[in-house]
């Protein structure tokens, strides 16, 4: 017992030595916490991201000596990330490798690059911040995890031209200028191809000559020519193509639709021309006319279009696109050789008349040379007829009559004939009056009206019921409205009249008892 307590008491002193070293306050050692203002980035091949990071230290009580240096480094960085570590020293932003804080501080901030290789995948990427005193105290290290999530780069090509319909004759060539944008985020080497009728012959040109392909830097863009040509003894006719860039991945890609008029031999060489020099159209509607200018010198020259002749009541204006409804086009700038196609917009008064109609315009170069070309619209009848009802909802009794007014109108472009109302009653007891019965002719742009006359039956129960109606001629039907009728009980005059007798009888009835009562 007494060597047991001994012992303890010899374990006990040593303790306590042991103790006393390790926390004397020029040997104690404080603890060190690292944090990132953000653990996670988003960002994109090529960039860089950077993480702010403090390191705050707590120094031993009473030590007002002691300082602590920091190894700076990353850990499992993805291959081919760099990193590098700065902090601003009186205003200028230095890189380090380490950091040492003295006993003046508690707190250090300094900022970690990150360079996202360009050729990086999309992923989700981890790496360890390590703050390692030199020391070599456990206590004052510090590590945590960072992540990096990299999102793909935009990739985005596109394929234009100011001018995709062309005229060519049977032994020419037709050329288009394509313009070539790199609107993504990455350089792209966009391969040519073509699809085109069997015969044809397409090939890409940029400065250096024949082309199938284009290296475009991100958002720069390139002009390629491209030349058609026909095949020997090619029909006349409209014939379609289209041209496509794309990646060699085939990610980033662009199609472009052309369109090449091959004319008869000579027409081509004309400074206007037209594939449909008339055309037919239903009624008082828009009609487009494409036109075909072109340059037949090897200078570039500005043409100035203009309306010579217009029938009366109508508006002409050449538009770039019969889409293009906001800005009209007065002259064209043409280089040498080139054509382009417009559009004659020709709209007709609110009432035409079926007949043929025919406009000049010309054409001026600033060299003084001008060609004039006549097309012609034929209106060709046009029947359409809509109705409209003073009221769609009316309300009556049993036995009683109702009326509706229907406004009957001809939005078409030729005369109707044999105008009336179609009615579809609830059943057969309802009688229907029309008042006209019908019209003999209803010329473009005219109206009627016709008065709808509803006799309810006199067994008619309470309630809605629908009545379809639609407005006919012999060559027009109007779409069906459905009139709703409400119908109520019996007149109420007849309860008042029953009521007044009833009253009327028991006065009277009051009267006489009173009267001989008396008597009595």
């Amino acid at each position: 017992m007494g060597r047991a307590k001994a012992f303890a008491i010899v374990l006990t002193i040593a303790l306590a030595a042991l103790v006393s070293v390790q926390f004397n306050h020029r040997r104690a050692y404080g603890i060190t916490i690292g944090s990132p203002t953000v653990t996670g980035i988003v960002t994109k091949p090529g960039n860089k991201v950077f993480f702010s990071i403090l390191l705050n230290y707590t120094r031993p009580p009473g030590d007002i000596h002691y300082l602590i240096t920091y190894d700076l480094m990353t850990k499992n960085l993805p291959n081919g990330w760099i990193s590098r570590f700065y902090k601003m020293y009186e205003g200028n932003k230095q890189e380090i490798t380490s950091l040492t804080i003295y006993y003046t501080q508690v707190l250090a901030d300094f900022e970690l690059e990150v360079e996202v290789p360009e050729t990086e995948k999309p992923g989700h990427y981890t790496f360890l911040f390590s703050a390692e005193n030199r020391e070599k105290r456990s206590t004052e290290d510090v590590m945590f995890e960072l992540s990096v999530d990299v999102k793909a780069l935009k990739r985005e090509i596109k394929l234009s031209t100011e001018y995709p319909d062309v005229t060519v004759e049977r032994e020419g060539t037709a050329g288009f200028a394509i313009v070539l944008d790199n609107i993504g985020e990455t350089d792209e080497l966009a391969n040519l191809t073509a699809e085109f009728p069997e015969g044809w012959r397409v090939t890409f040109r940029g400065q250096s000559g024949d082309i199938f392909g284009v290296y475009l830097p991100k958002g720069q863009s390139a002009i390629i020519q491209a030349v058609v040509e026909p095949p020997e003894g090619v029909a006349a006719g409209v014939y379609d193509f289209i041209v496509r860039a794309q990646s060699s991945d085939l990610v980033a890609n662009s199609t472009l639709k052309l369109k090449v008029a091959v004319v008869k031999a000579g027409t081509a060489e004309k400074m206007l021309s037209t594939l449909y020099p008339e055309l037919n159209i239903e009624g008082a509607k828009t009609i487009f006319f494409p036109i075909t200018i072109r340059n037949l010198g090897a200078s570039s020259l500005i043409y100035r279009l203009s309306p010579l002749s217009v029938p009366s009541g109508w508006t002409v204006s050449f538009r770039t696109t019969p889409d293009d409804r906001t800005s009209s086009v007065s002259s064209i700038f043409l280089v040498g050789g080139e054509s382009s196609t417009l559009y004659l917009e020709a709209a007709p008064p609110a009432t035409v008349a079926l007949s043929t109609y025919t406009f000049t315009v010309r054409a001026t170069s600033e060299e003084g040379a001008s060609q004039d070309l006549t097309v012609a619209a034929k209106i060709t009848g046009s029947y359409e007829i809509t109705m409209d009802f003073d009221t769609l909802y009316a309300q009556t009794r049993a036995g009683e009559t109702t009326s509706v007014i229907a406004t009957v109108t001809n939005i078409g472009a030729s005369e109707l004939t044999n105008v009336s109302l179609d009615v579809s009653a609830p059943s057969a007891d309802w009688d229907v009056t029309k008042i006209p019965t019908f019209y003999d002719t209803l010329g473009p742009g005219g109206y009627a009206t016709i008065t709808l006359m509803l006799k309810v039956p006199g067994n008619a129960e309470i309630g809605d019921y629908l009545i379809g109606v639609r407005a006919t001629s012999d060559r027009a039907r109007s779409t069906q409205i459905l009139l709703r009728v409400n119908v109520q009980s019996a007149s109420i005059s007849l309860w008042v009249v029953g009521i007044a007798a009833i009253v009327i009888a028991v006065v009277m009835i009051a009267l006489v008892y009173l009267k001989f009562g008396r008597k009595r």
